[in-house]
């Protein structure tokens, strides 16, 4: 977090703004998290023509159910306690079982999505392999040969899919200058800070030219 930029209460128009370099950082993404298209340009993806298919309820009270981490107990109820949640909902043989808002959400509220996308992204590939458009035991550089120049040469589109690449991609969030900085900035998340980083996504995926480990050896 950035103690030079402090931080501005939604509700008090006259507080200081809320710093673009931390917006996604704590205290701030308790609110910007659910106003992501207040704080920059995003694209309204429609969900297609077809019905939206409603997911049949069958809810239970799970407030009670333990689990471990790191050798410490805990319950579903004292981790929506504890966790800064914001939504969660729970699926189970295609029935909602239980469906929880805080800090203001509702089930109608947009939400920064983070890494559900790979979700998204792994559903449409599981179709295409099915379909028989996509192998996912051909190489990677088969489908998009650009990245027979980077640390990719080598990979499955499998071991992409599994994330095992073994390609190099420093992902310190707090770190100026790793690679999740630059993706900030690629995307249109945060400024960029050097004129010679990339300036799209495809731009910083070809110059990983570094691997850390064997293609498929370790998930990261």
């Amino acid at each position: 977090m950035t103690d030079s930029y402090p931080f501005r209460d939604p509700a008090n128009p006259g507080a200081p703004v809320i710093p673009r370099p931390d917006w996604d950082r704590a205290p701030w993404n308790r609110w910007t998290f659910q106003h992501v298209r207040e704080m920059m340009p995003t694209a309204q993806v429609w969900r297609g023509k077809g019905p939206a298919s409603p997911l049949p309820e069958a809810h239970q009270d799970i407030d009670r159910v333990g689990f471990e981490v790191d050798g410490r107990r805990d319950t579903i109820a004292g981790f929506l306690g504890t966790s800064f949640n914001d939504g969660l909902l729970v699926l189970h043989r295609g029935r909602i079982v239980a469906e929880r808002y805080h800090n203001g959400m509702s089930a109608h509220t947009l939400h920064l999505s983070q890494s559900v996308a790979k979700s998204v992204v792994g559903t449409v590939a599981g179709i295409l392999v099915g379909r028989g458009v996509v192998d996912p035991a051909a190489p990677v550089t088969e489908y998009l040969p650009e990245l027979d120049a980077t640390a990719y040469r080598g990979a499955t589109v499998q071991n992409v899919l599994d994330m095992t690449s073994g390609v190099v991609f420093d992902e310190t969030y707090t770190a100026l200058d790793s690679h999740m900085a630059k993706i900030d900035a690629a995307s249109g998340w945060k400024e960029r800070r050097h004129a010679d980083w990339p300036a799209s996504v495809w731009e910083l995926i070809l110059t990983l030219t570094e691997t850390e480990c064997a293609h498929g050896v370790d998930f990261r």
